[in-house]
């Protein structure tokens, strides 16, 4: 039996035709995209409309505070994707995994889903990133013959049609202008006999809270990024002196500009999180770590929100089953199949 060969599935992103593998090359018809180890760079002839997503998302994770051999913060990070997508528990999430043999990881970042998938499956990971962090992956994986890097743009996603067993896109594809059409592409490149899709966004907050955020990211988001992760840090000292305070706050249903949180009852800090802006604060974290996640948050000049109703049009109209939605405060959460 013919061993699969990994790059075999790749294809020009520009025009969808397969690629011949050489030495240093993916090319098809004089169109060449290196190759160094297992990274293929696609972006080195295919210009793309994320520039200042791409720059944010370099510097994000070439600051990143690596946590990925901390059990701690591992453990409560798997536990929030297990929740997030309706898994009961880990065993669950290896069986769903068991038939899949081909994954794509779109904003593979620092590879902490990499990791799982390459722990809890038997399958080829597609880590495609469009920022430099292609670079640390490439180093991190160097040894794993089951990792691919890929520097693309998700909206071309590099792949023959039908050839994917399970597309990953958790909370990447909302910081460009064109979520939707990302979804498209990548669910065209799904087998459509057992294909599923894990899809995570931001989700709509209240009104107060989105104006507010609109307000600040575009007073901060166009600054040098070490000004930024300073301005984040101090969002995250506020969330920590509000956490401190052991205030509860209960909110009068008639306060309708809040949203879901009209009539609900939480912390100070929950309520200044949800309510007014992202001054994130995990006392489990690093302060650091925190300041992280704040960091993330604002430094992306695009970030668009999207409603249960519009992520679930998605899957329909590219015939994609529903099997599990978590809706919340923060996120929408999805998972679909093509199959029952």
């Amino acid at each position: 039996m013919k061993t699969f060969n990994p790059f075999d599935i790749l294809v020009n992103p520009e025009n969808g035709k397969k690629l011949q593998q050489t030495d240093s090359y993916l090319e098809e018809s004089g169109n060449k995209f290196p190759v160094s180890d297992r990274l293929v760079n696609f972006l080195s002839k295919v210009s793309h409309k994320n520039f200042e997503t791409d720059k944010a998302a370099s510097f994000r994770w070439d600051n990143s505070i690596r946590l990925e051999t901390d059990k701690g913060f591992v453990s409560h990070q798997i536990d929030d994707f297990l929740k997030r997508y309706g898994f009961k528990n880990l065993d669950a999430f290896k069986d769903f995994l068991k038939n899949k043999k081909k994954i794509v990881e779109v904003g593979a970042g620092e590879g902490r889903l990499v990791d799982w998938y390459l722990e809890y499956s038997t399958a080829i990971i597609y880590a495609l990133e469009i920022s430099d962090s292609v670079y640390y992956l490439k180093e991190k994986y160097k040894d794993n013959n089951r990792v691919i890097v890929l520097k693309a743009d998700a909206l071309y996603p590099p792949f023959l049609s039908e050839s994917i067993d399970l597309v990953s896109a958790d909370q990447c594809i909302h910081h460009t202008d064109y979520p939707g059409e990302i979804f498209n592409a990548l669910a065209s490149k799904l087998d459509k006999a057992h294909g599923s899709f894990l899809l995570s966004v931001y989700a709509e907050k209240s009104i107060v809270r989105e104006q507010l955020d609109t307000i600040i990211r575009d007073s901060i988001s166009k600054l040098p990024h070490e000004k930024i992760k300073e301005i984040a840090g101090s969002f995250t000292e506020i969330g920590r002196l509000l956490s401190e305070t052991k205030v509860e706050v209960e909110v009068p249903k008639e306060f309708t500009m809040f949203g879901a949180l009209a009539g609900e009852k939480m912390s100070l800090q929950r309520f200044v999180y949800y309510a007014l802006f992202k001054c994130f604060y995990n006392p489990d974290f690093t302060l650091e770590k925190s300041q992280e996640f704040s960091h993330d948050w604002y430094c992306y000049p695009i970030c668009n929100k999207v409603s249960v109703e519009e992520a679930t049009d998605w899957f329909i109209r590219n015939g994609l089953s529903i099997n599990y939605i978590d809706a919340n405060m923060s996120n929408v959460n999805i998972r679909g199949s093509y199959h029952p």
